[in-house]
């Protein structure tokens, strides 16, 4: 068998056996094939798609292809949440102080921001001093002190995923629904989570536009979930306008602490929801008791502490937690004003977009992120506004022409109220 072979089978639409995907994901892994090897089994894959069975093969042969995530020795269920990428969601930073002060443990591996959606990492590291380069044994003694760990995942988990991910991010075939959904969960087959909630995005700020493709490939990653032995739900929810009111490393952060302080918005209510159908499954409770519980975190002040304890662990300061006017934000202020009268439409995607302009974002690994670049929404989509009314403010080191014009076009004011729901739909993992 060669490289070669399992291309041309791939190619003339025949599913892959085992053996086949295990023998082409080792050599991504070590280097045998090439890049142009790896870039036509991947345009191959999207012209021909997988079944449910090939997507698990090549989903487990990836997962094992590097280390693998030891299990903190913890008692209880370890539970895990993964969004395919949004803009101005920082519910990470809300769900696992929340899930912690809760009993839930919350060990989690995240990732940086790439392109025009944020990197929990980064959101976390704009509490200065704080580290996400955490070893395996300080991962595991936090989780036993904190009941809380969010750290990054070494260079050696999954490499055959980045290899594959590097290649179809510049052969425009990043789009693959098979190729998503066996990336997505091979990071969490390598990891311990017994029950995993994935949190699926649809809409203009999405890889999913629509949300019947993007509940596709939330039941399609539920189902390689499932078949590897792993407790599993997904929710499939909307990315048209932000999530939240901040766009920025330090305005999310920002904000993340003002929910955890009782701010109400679409990034608590959703934070809200993955909690209720993660400590219900962790602890063995209906979802709406779940919800009750979560909600007094909240109000009690537990989280929030949770929270602080878990920054000081992580060499962070803590008196971020409790005094966010510490986080500073560029000087540069500009003001975005209501063209007319109707109903607001934010376009996600254009402020993503802008944010990564401004310099508050990667648009290569490895880039160097300005935490202090924001964009902070005056006004919800779908609300009544009146011309020149303020909508948004802009903070900048340096202007952007190119940024600003995004920023311009992402707020259109229209006849109508057109406002799609935040959770289209949720799978519980016990159908298929």
């Amino acid at each position: 068998m060669t490289v070669y072979d399992v291309i041309e089978a791939k190619k003339r639409g025949r599913v892959l056996d085992g053996e086949e995907i295990a023998f082409f994901v080792r050599a991504v892994a070590d280097g045998s094939a090439s890049d142009a090897q790896i870039a036509a089994f991947c345009m191959a894959t999207l012209w021909r798609g997988m079944t449910d069975e090939e997507c698990f093969r090549l989903t487990d042969a990836m997962a094992k292809s590097g280390e693998t995530c030891a299990r903190p020795d913890v008692a209880g269920v370890c539970v895990d949440k993964h969004s395919t990428g949004g803009v101005s969601d920082s519910t990470t930073l809300v769900l696992v102080p929340v899930l912690a002060a809760l009993g839930v443990p919350c060990a989690k591996y995240s990732g940086r921001g790439l392109g025009h959606t944020g990197g929990t990492l980064d959101k976390l590291e704009s509490f200065p001093g704080l580290r996400v380069d955490l070893t395996p044994a300080q991962f595991e003694a936090q989780v036993r002190a904190v009941g809380a760990a969010v750290a990054g995942q070494t260079k050696n988990v999954v490499p055959a995923d980045k290899r594959m991910y590097a290649v179809r991010d510049v052969t425009a075939t990043v789009d693959s629904v098979p190729l998503i959904a066996s990336s997505v969960m091979s990071k969490k087959l390598a990891s311990f989570a017994d029950v995993i909630l994935l949190d699926v995005k649809y809409g203009g700020g999405a890889f999913m536009h629509t949300p019947r493709r993007a509940e596709a490939l939330a039941r399609l990653m539920v189902s390689i979930g499932r078949a590897a032995g792993r407790r599993m739900c997904a929710a499939v929810t909307c990315m048209d306008a932000p999530l939240g009111d901040a766009i920025g490393c330090n305005a999310e952060a920002r904000e993340a602490v003002e929910v955890l302080a009782g701010k109400r918005n679409d990034l608590s209510a959703l934070s809200l929801f993955h909690a209720s159908k993660l400590a219900a499954a962790a602890l063995d409770i209906s979802e709406d008791e779940a919800l009750r519980r979560a909600e007094e975190a909240l109000s009690s002040g537990a989280a929030r502490a949770k929270l602080a304890e878990l920054v000081e662990a992580q060499g962070g300061d803590a008196r971020y937690v409790y005094e966010p006017q510490r986080f500073a934000f560029a000087p540069g202020v500009r003001t975005v004003r209501a063209a007319g009268d109707g109903y607001l439409r934010v376009d996600a995607l254009a402020l993503g977009r802008a944010c990564v302009e401004l310099g508050g974002g990667r648009k290569k690994e490895g880039d160097e992120i300005d935490r202090t670049v924001a964009i902070f929404l005056q006004k919800r989509p779908g609300a009544r506004v009146r011309a020149g009314e303020p909508l948004a403010e802009v903070r900048y080191n340096a202007p952007s022409e190119a940024a600003f014009t995004l920023i311009d076009g992402a707020f259109r004011v229209a006849g109508r109220r057109a406002v799609r729901p935040l959770i289209y739909t949720y799978i519980d993992g016990k159908e298929n």
